[in-house]
Parts: C-alpha cells; structure tokens; sequence
C-alpha cells in the first residue's frame, strides 16, 4: 500500500516538472515570435512607421525583461497613438487641428500620399551614417540621422504635389561588403546614383543630404519660435559645366534666403588639392549638396527646417 502511494506521489512530481516543462517551453516559444515579429521588411517602411506610431518602436524593442511587456504593447491603443516626436520632444500642438509640421506624424497612412506621377526630386545620402544629436532617443534604441531627413524630406514634399523617391540602397554595407574605406562613399553613391538616373528620366532635382560637424551655435537659428538647423549647399567646381549646378543652387538659395535670411548659410564652391571638387554632380546638372544642421543638432530641429524649405522646394519644382 505504502509502495503504490509513493509510486503515485512520484508519478505526480514527475507530472508536474513535465508541465513546467512544457510552460516553459509555450513560454519561451511565445517571447521569442513576439521579439522576432516584425511588422516591416525594409529601412524605408521602418522610419515611416516609427514616425506614423511610437508603438512600432515598442514592439523593436528588444530589451522588454518579460513577455507581459510585450503582450502589453500589442493591445496599446494604435488608433490615437503618441509619436515619438511628441512624447520626447514636447512638440505642443492642437491635437484636434494638428498643424502641417506635423502631418508626416500624424498620418494614420503615410502611403495614402503616393503620388500618381513621375519621380521628379531624388533624395539621397552619401554618407548614409552620418548621425543627429540623439541623447532623447538612446532609450528608445534610436540613432537619428540623415536617412531618417530624407524620409521626413520625402513625406513633406508630398505636401506640396512633388513625387520624391529615396535611394534604398545600402551605401555603408557595399563598402564593408567589398572591404572599401568610408573615403569612397563617393564612389559607391556614384554607382547607385547612376542607376536611379537611368530608371528616372524626368528628375528635376537630385539632393544628397548630409550634415555638418560645426558648433550648434553656427548650425541653428530661432524662426517662428522654433529651433531649427541651418542649411548649407556645397557644389564642387572641378568638372565641366559646374556652373549649371551653381546656378541652379543659386536659384534655390536665393529664394529660401528671401523667406527665412538666417536659415541657410549660402553656398560653398569646393575644388583643388585635398578637396572632392565634384560629388558626383558631374552625372547631372540638377545635382546639388545640401548639409542639414549639424551633428549637434536634434532630429526636431531638423525637422523644423524641412516644414521650412519643403514648400519653398516644391515651388521651385513645380515651376520648373
């Protein structure tokens, strides 16, 4: 009698830690599909999202300490969602009349602005690491930089009836993938640029986007009671018919300068020993080189200058 109630009390313990087992198990399983889940395939789909809902950014994360955390940010409420750019940078707005500086974030879709024309602006990035002051965003595992402007850049630009395509390319994994020096981005950004040209025959301004590296106090100004990072243009001199792109940059300069006079800082000419004198502006007339702020500068300083000279932009495109 003794032997089959230890039999069964042994049964019942070896029931148990199988159970727990299989908990485990369920649980381990289910934390890690919610950890890998992923809501988009691309860099592109990722920005738009992290910028449409901060919740896209909490289902990333990938330092939640337990699965309630997780299952937690699954049943946030994503129809009246908080952006990132709101919650960290205090941007106070009329949250029943949200001003236009704010649309690229408050767009419950942002493919609904999917313009039925072609590419007439391409935006790119050179050095696609170049990177924004980011202190407010380190926990959110965040490194705002030039990609994410060109993204913003693209979005606003909607506004105004302008078609702007994003080069998708991966600069910095070619160069590591062909174990290239980051000294020749150039090159690399030659050869995708050369293929977004070919695809897109109707382009009537290219823009690589960069960011500078001078002191805040000479990379931003207040308008409109806003911070915002300045903007530089540098075109290179050291190729043939260089002045059709000056002009041009001129043009553009000249009419944000007409606006905003202490939003750009003007336009540098580079050539001779020891300087690039060409950035690839020697594939097309319409290139120009545009630095936005600097690495001290915030990702809503940027943006502040994109809801500036997007409409200005957009002018100029459609009169062109």
């Amino acid at each position: 009698m003794k032997k089959a109630k230890f039999k069964k009390k042994r049964r019942f313990k070896y029931r148990l830690i199988g159970y727990a087992f299989i908990a485990f198990l369920g649980y381990e399983l289910s934390f890690n599909i919610i950890m890998n889940f992923k809501l988009v395939n691309n860099n592109e789909s990722f920005i738009k999202a992290l910028l449409i809902d901060s919740n896209y950014n909490m289902l990333y994360e990938k330092k939640a300490s337990n699965l309630l955390t997780k299952a937690f940010s699954l049943v946030l409420n994503v129809n009246e969602p908080v952006t990132i750019l709101d919650n960290i940078f205090h941007l106070k707005e009329n949250k029943t009349k949200k001003s236009a500086s704010m649309a690229y974030v408050s767009n419950p879709n942002l493919e609904t602005k999917i313009i039925d024309k072609e590419p007439e602006v391409y935006l790119y990035n050179t050095h696609q690491s170049e990177s924004y002051e980011g202190k407010a965003l380190e926990g959110y595992n965040i490194i705002p930089g030039v990609m994410m402007a060109s993204y913003i850049f693209q979005n606003k630009l909607a506004d105004y009836n302008v078609k702007a395509l994003v080069m998708e390319d991966n600069i910095t994994d070619y160069l590591n993938l062909n174990n290239m020096k980051y000294s020749k981005s150039y090159n690399v950004s030659r050869k995708f640029l050369k293929e977004a040209l070919n695809a897109n025959k109707n382009l009537k301004l290219i823009i690589d986007i960069h960011r500078d590296s001078v002191p805040k106090d000479k990379s931003t100004t207040i308008i409109n009671g806003k911070s915002c990072a300045k903007i530089l243009f540098v075109i290179g001199e050291e190729y043939d018919n260089y002045e059709e792109n000056l002009k041009m940059t001129n043009t553009i300069n000249d009419k944000i300068k007409e606006k905003y006079p202490n939003l750009t800082r003007g336009i540098i000419t580079k050539g001779g020993k020891g300087n690039n004198g060409v950035y690839n502006q020697d594939l097309n007339p319409k290139i120009t080189l545009m630095e936005i702020g600097s690495d001290q500068n915030t990702i809503d300083e940027v943006l502040n200058t994109i809801d500036l000279i997007a409409p200005i932009i957009g002018e100029y495109v459609n009169e062109t």
